[in-house]
């Protein structure tokens, strides 16, 4: 084997050539990182906002839900169509007569007609909750992935979680998730 100068200079700047090539490949992915993060938290914050608005108007409809739901339990007991208007007429959410409206125009109220508005609101009570809960599970991730500032979200978690405690019986089913244990299952 030949060992020369040449050679060994040849041999020198191809690894430096490619040692070049390497750090600019190297480079060049740091800087796409950069701008995706930020990216991601843009989005992420973007998603907190929306969800934060839409947890309002969730819990604006649980509570007119609910209204309705206990004005119908109260007109199962009302035993003369005075007392069925005086119902309808009172029950009200934000200064309207939502039982009234919820229950349609109809004077008489038969049982089934009454038992088939309950089903509906609890169907409506169901999908609100429902909605809740996959809110409460998309912020459990996000408090997880700890990419952006986690207070705001954890404020929003509270009062989705105090809603969730309030929420009439029979949803068990619903877990509250531990944000450290999430953690430490997606490490």
């Amino acid at each position: 084997m030949k060992i020369t100068v040449d050679g060994i200079l040849g041999s020198a700047q191809k690894i430096n050539s490619k040692k070049k090539t390497d750090e600019a490949e190297l480079k060049q992915d740091k800087k796409e990182i950069k701008p995706d993060s930020v990216n991601i938290s843009k989005i992420i914050n973007s998603r907190i906002e929306t969800i934060e608005k839409e947890v309002k108007e969730i819990q604006t409809s649980l509570t007119k839900n609910q209204i309705i739901k206990e004005g119908i339990d109260t007109l199962m007991s009302a035993s003369t169509p005075e007392a069925v208007n005086k119902i309808l007429d009172e029950t009200t959410f934000n200064n309207n007569r939502i039982l009234r409206d919820f229950m349609g125009s109809g004077i008489s109220f038969s049982a089934e007609l009454i038992a088939s508005k309950k089903n509906d609101v609890k169907s409506l009570i169901a999908n609100d909750m429902n909605t809740l809960t996959k809110i409460q599970v998309e912020m459990d991730n996000i408090i997880a992935s700890d990419i952006t500032g986690t207070k705001k979200v954890e404020n929003i978690m509270a009062g989705v979680n105090d809603t969730l405690k309030k929420t009439p019986a029979g949803l068990e089913s619903i877990s509250n998730l531990d944000a450290d244990k999430v953690r430490k299952l997606i490490r």
